[in-house]
């Protein structure tokens, strides 16, 4: 009766152990968030977001990570995206990020983060840094709003 009692509780000590780490989501092997002047993001400020510690045989998935006012006035925005191998392979794309949705929000939030995937799957086999470069390419100047820019490199599972 005894043993019984203790295998039962065993049971439960391994099963809680199990749901905990196995509910554990994938922590950003990269995470930076670079803080704009006076909350907004100009024209001519490009933002960099350098790493040489990634595991070559890890796929990653890429996020570019915004967190905004409430108040921003843009639908979506143009961010233009740099990438730079430690080979110096670059290449060069333009993504859309979607503003419209935030203004649907209420409540006391000051900031909102918006997040959206660059990259998916990605493999960094080569050893060295590597380079994002991100900068803004709305048809404004200054685009005000905007308090951080921030990329995250996570490990697919």
């Amino acid at each position: 009766m005894a043993s019984a009692k203790l295998v039962v509780q065993v049971a439960w000590i391994v099963l809680w152990i199990v749901v905990s780490v196995g509910c554990k989501p994938n922590e950003p092997r990269y995470h930076y968030f670079e803080q704009l002047p006076d909350e907004a993001w100009s024209q001519d400020q490009e933002i960099f977001f350098s790493t040489s510690d990634l595991d070559s045989t890890q796929l990653y998935d890429v996020d570019l990570v915004l967190r905004l006012k409430r108040d921003i006035r843009y639908q979506q925005l143009p961010i233009g995206v740099a990438f730079e191998t430690p080979s110096r392979h670059f290449t060069t794309r333009v993504v859309n990020v979607p503003l419209s949705h935030l203004r649907l929000r209420s409540g006391g939030f000051a900031i909102y983060e918006q997040s959206l995937r660059i990259e998916e799957g990605v493999q960094y086999p080569e050893q060295g840094v590597y380079t994002y470069s991100v900068r803004q390419l709305s048809t404004d100047s200054i685009v005000k709003g905007v308090v951080e820019v921030g990329l995250t490199m996570t490990p697919r599972e």
